[in-house]
């Protein structure tokens, strides 16, 4: 190989390089577009999950056989001390139930409900410490392991059927 074809070779590869460099740009580009949208898709998804059970609990005002007077959505803190919401609280004299909103539940969901974010609950708001708490789950779909998990801790599950829901919460219990 020559001088000059070793110079036209090398001035070959630096302008594959050069497009190829644009080219994973574009798709970096590209695929930020995509996983922005997915990610509204997400959050719209999660949205509406929450509104159609808030707007439900709002009406209803029960939740496992036990009748309360009133129900705060997105109930909790956000600020630099602590992060702690919960999707739809519903509150009397001496109960609270805590219930959180997906549009599709997994089974780790309802343990680290459970286990994490009730202690946490429990730290954030000390002055429900003399309240029997009731945890449920809401969700448009369940993985068929969320009924063991959630009975497991005795955390009720609410499901739409029709316009309405459904709750299941014969192993509801008290924490």
């Amino acid at each position: 190989m020559t001088d000059q074809e070793l110079k036209d070779a090398i001035a070959a590869l630096t302008e594959d390089r050069r497009e190829l460099s644009l080219k994973m740009e574009e798709t970096d580009r590209r695929l930020k577009k995509l996983c922005e949208q997915v990610g509204g898709i997400s959050n719209n998804n999660g949205y509406y999950s929450e509104t159609f059970f808030q707007d439900i609990f709002e009406r209803r005002l029960e939740f496992g056989g036990i009748k309360y007077d009133k129900m705060i959505p997105n109930f909790g803190r956000n600020d630099d001390e602590v992060k702690m919401e919960i999707d739809i609280a519903l509150i009397n004299g001496n109960s609270l139930a805590l219930l959180e909103v997906k549009y599709r539940v997994h089974p780790d969901f309802v343990t680290e409900f459970a286990e994490k974010r009730l202690k946490k609950f429990r730290e954030t708001y000390p002055k429900y410490d003399n309240y029997k708490i009731y945890l449920g789950i809401a969700g448009f779909s369940f993985d068929d392991a969320v009924p063991v998990e959630a009975k497991k801790y005795g955390v009720g599950i609410v499901k739409q059927i029709g316009e309405g829901i459904k709750v299941e919460a014969e192993c509801l219990k008290a924490y």
